[in-house]
């Protein structure tokens, strides 16, 4: 039995109430409740909607996946003194089962085994977006956790140097679909004005992954404990292949493959007790709808979208017709379609013109950097590329994830053991930056977050700098431990979701490879560049790092649009075309002339 939906309430509960009443008037009413005479105008839009429990435990499910990334990076990163031995194993090395206590590496083969992750993240990258268009994201992530727990296995059963760099390349492929699918899941079900905080779930996940990688390598000090924790991203992927599929699919997808029914169900699933009749037409507005059997494609798209938005939310006929596709309905729909099709339209009942699918076209990569889709995204598609590319060039991998970090540069000459402690507690202070970011993420905006967290980036690359040309290493410390806490305050945390809020469903799939796949190539440039630099010019590795900071933070500021509260609709219709100025404060100032307009233009730096 169902309850009605609270009232909107609060000081601005007037205007609210204004603005549904005139929403509903543009959007045929879809009612998340099983009531038909029911009151409409006491019905929250969903695109309003707060905080839920099912999204959330959603989302957090799917992050299982991603700590398995931070964990595969993490748990390598001590643990090489305990996994590999270096002299053929001798009869006091050797476990009395057929798993000996260490694998025999050379110090290249080790090598190879720790970047072969990465290269397996770009080929998973790579497919990541083929995967989930054909089979959906959730079941994209079931499938994705098959192969997570192969990798696992693989590592933990290693008994060469070839076996077990097979399972890091194959638990790497796994964290290449990841990387490509759980943002496009997690950012097509979150609600509108939690989409933020939802998608920081996902930095959240690969630092915690990161940090108990790191602890539990650090604890496996003999025998074969190193083989549990290896393998233990599979305990992950057997959860997630439990209960992923009680979830719903991403309504979106569902759209995009003429699953009406099933879409429909999923979103009033995600927004219980909510009106999704503004939400469903802007998500059938991002896809790209046309038929190839009339000539006015735009007004049979706009036909369909309102007849599927349409969808009453317990029309069992409906249900019914939509679900066995009648073939009776089939063969008069043929018919018609050989008059006129304004004619046909008319002519057919609400269940049927339910059944002229329209085709729904799905723009490769090169068609969207190109422009040549229906909404020219090139500026979008740009900063979603600069700004996953900014998070490999900010120095991130020289301070961590490579065995020259510049953590272990100056501790472990002087104390080993206490070398990966510091990358323990660099990784542990990182999260109370990460929670704030989740608080104000959808409070600030994205643009804010982006901009200060590269301002800050760049004082701690200088910092660092300075301490490694005059001393003292404890200030060279301290700016690590502070750039990575402002790494994680948002150039850490926004490239990852920012990509769902700007690129329309038709093309997201394509600019999600691009860009994760772009993610995985810095990622190995970067772990390739950083030693050989370090050994030419050491104190001029993060001067390096921090013109890149510098720049991006400029960029950032001149044509990355903030997302905030705004549909994808809305992004595309103002920021679609060739690469432009999104803020233009000085134009502001000389039009004002004074005081005032001075801080309206810094103002604009911020929102635009």
């Amino acid at each position: 039995m169902s309850s009605k939906p609270a009232a909107a309430c609060g000081k601005d509960s007037g205007e609210q109430l204004a603005q549904h009443k005139q929403s509903r008037t543009m959007y045929p009413r879809v009612f998340a409740v099983d009531l038909h005479d029911v009151d409409g105008d006491r019905f929250q839009d969903s695109r309003q909607a707060g905080f839920s429990w099912y999204v959330l435990t959603t989302t957090l499910l799917v992050s299982l996946s991603v700590i398995s990334i931070g964990w595969s990076f993490g748990v390598v990163n001590v643990s090489k003194s305990v996994i590999c031995q270096l002299t053929p194993l001798g009869p006091g090395n050797t476990h009395s089962s057929e798993f000996p206590n260490r694998i025999p590496f050379s110090d290249s083969a080790w090598t190879i085994a720790v970047g072969i992750l990465a290269v397996g993240g770009f080929l998973g990258a790579l497919v990541s977006g083929a995967i989930s268009d054909s089979i959906g994201r959730r079941n994209a992530l079931v499938v994705n956790n098959g192969l997570c727990l192969a990798g696992a296995v693989l590592m933990g059963t290693a008994t060469t140097a070839v076996h077990f760099t097979l399972g890091r390349f194959v638990i790497g492929i796994a964290c290449g679909v990841t990387s490509g699918v759980a943002n496009t899941y997690v950012g097509e079900i979150a609600p509108l004005k939690w989409r933020g905080f939802y998608g920081s779930f996902f930095q959240l996940s690969i630092v915690i992954g990161l940090l108990f990688g790191q602890l539990a390598a650090m604890h496996a000090t003999g025998g074969t404990g190193w083989r549990i924790v290896v393998a233990f991203p599979g305990v992950f992927s057997l959860i997630q292949i439990a209960l992923l599929p009680l979830r719903v699919e991403s309504p979106r997808y569902l759209l995009k493959v003429h699953h009406i029914n099933e879409a429909r169900h999923a979103l009033l699933t995600l927004r219980r007790g909510y009106d999704v009749a503004a939400e469903w037409q802007e998500s059938l507005l991002s896809l790209d709808i046309s038929d190839s059997n009339t000539s006015n494609t735009s007004c049979h798209s706009a036909q369909w979208s309102a007849t599927a938005a349409a969808v009453p939310a317990n029309d069992q006929a409906t249900t019914t017709a939509l679900d066995k596709n009648d073939s009776k309905l089939t063969t008069k729909i043929k018919e018609l379609k050989t008059v006129d099709d304004d004619a046909a339209a008319s002519s057919l009942t609400f269940a049927e013109n339910m059944l002229v699918e329209p085709t729904i076209h799905v723009s490769g990569i090169w068609q969207t950097l190109c422009g040549r889709t229906r909404d020219d995204l090139r500026h979008l598609m740009a900063c979603c590329i600069v700004l996953m590319v900014l998070q490999q060039l900010s120095g991130i991998s020289a301070i961590l994830f490579t065995d020259s970090g510049v953590v272990m540069d100056i501790l472990d000459p002087f104390s080993p053991l206490s070398a990966p402690w510091a990358c323990v507690v660099v990784c542990g202070t990182s999260l109370p930056a990460i929670f704030l970011c989740l608080i104000c993420v959808d409070r600030l905006g994205r643009r804010a977050l982006l901009l200060g967290s590269l301002g800050g980036m760049s004082v701690c690359c200088i910092l660092i700098s300075a301490g490694l040309f005059y001393g003292p290493n404890s200030m060279v410390m301290a700016a690590v431990f502070l750039c990575y806490f402002v790494f994680n305050m948002g150039v850490g945390i926004v490239p990852w979701f920012i990509i769902s809020e700007v690129i329309p469903s038709y093309s997201l799939s394509a600019a999600t490879v691009l860009c994760c796949s772009l993610y995985w190539v810095m990622s190995i440039a970067t772990s390739l560049m950083v030693p050989l630099i370090e050994n030419m010019v050491p104190q001029w590795l993060f001067v390096i790092f921090g013109s890149f900071t510098l720049a991006g933070f400029f960029v950032v500021m001149l044509f990355v649009p903030e997302t905030m509260n705004c549909p994808i609709t809305e992004v595309v219709k103002k920021h679609s075309g060739n690469i432009h100025v999104v803020v233009k404060p000085y134009r502001r100032l000389n039009a004002s002339g004074s005081i005032g307009g001075t801080s309206r233009s810094l103002l604009e730096l911020f929102k635009c």
